[in-house]
């Protein structure tokens, strides 16, 4: 039978399903209420949502410039692919370091009209 340190003044007892269920539920929103509280949690979110949304970004931008009349040759676009498919954060986000099967930055450019 496994022994536990229980303070002076508390006493252990059985708990209901719904007992537990509260308890653990009070915790959580505990959790989310400190996470929320915290004042680093907005530039951490935000952070990641730019780095996720960096290469859709771009891509846009992109095309945007090119609706408006901008010259954007295919060497420079080949340029900003290599450079998105490369980077950082946001290859970790885009599955380059964690190999799941979301789409190439080369896929999401062609169905936008931007070719390489």
């Amino acid at each position: 039978m496994p022994y536990a340190l229980i303070p002076d003044g508390y006493s252990l007892k059985k708990v209901t399903k719904l007992q537990k269920q509260a308890v653990n539920e009070k915790r959580r929103h505990d959790d989310v209420v400190a996470l929320l509280g915290n004042e680093t949690t907005p530039i951490l979110i935000g952070g990641v949502a730019l780095a996720a949304l960096t290469p859709i970004l771009i891509t846009l931008i992109l095309q945007l410039l090119e609706e408006q009349g901008a010259v954007i040759s295919n060497a420079q676009k080949a340029g900003v692919k290599a450079a998105l498919a490369s980077g950082g954060l946001s290859g970790i986000v885009f599955g380059k370091i964690l190999e799941t099967d979301l789409p190439d930055i080369g896929d999401i450019l062609s169905k936008l009209k931007v070719t390489t």
